[in-house]
């Protein structure tokens, strides 16, 4: 995820050890779950995406375009896509079948 900005925020002292604590038990930092936590709270539903959002989404779905080119349409790094792609259930078209590695 590209830095583009800093913010500063300030929070109690009780939110700032639950946050700690969290952050330890998840393997992550303070700020990766603050950022988590706005970008959930401020994600667009998949019915409500723009119409370009909603057509880049068709396209990846149909195999017309590739991850990359999907996150770039949706203002996300491409981990961020995949995690989106998961969260909404829609496939990401990388699971291997028993025979694929008789034709790599």
């Amino acid at each position: 995820m590209a830095h583009d900005t800093t913010l500063h925020i300030k929070v109690d002292s009780a939110t700032n050890e639950q946050l700690s604590r969290l952050a330890a038990a998840r393997g992550t930092s303070k700020g990766r779950l603050v950022r988590d936590a706005i970008a959930a709270c401020y994600r667009v539903p998949i019915d409500e995406l723009p119409v370009e959002q909603s057509r880049a989404l068709a396209a990846f779905e149909g195999g017309f375009i590739s991850i990359g080119k999907l996150a770039e349409s949706l203002g996300m790094h491409v981990l961020e896509m995949r995690r989106w792609l998961s969260e909404h259930g829609i496939d990401q078209g990388t699971v291997m079948s028993a025979d694929d590695h008789r034709h790599a």
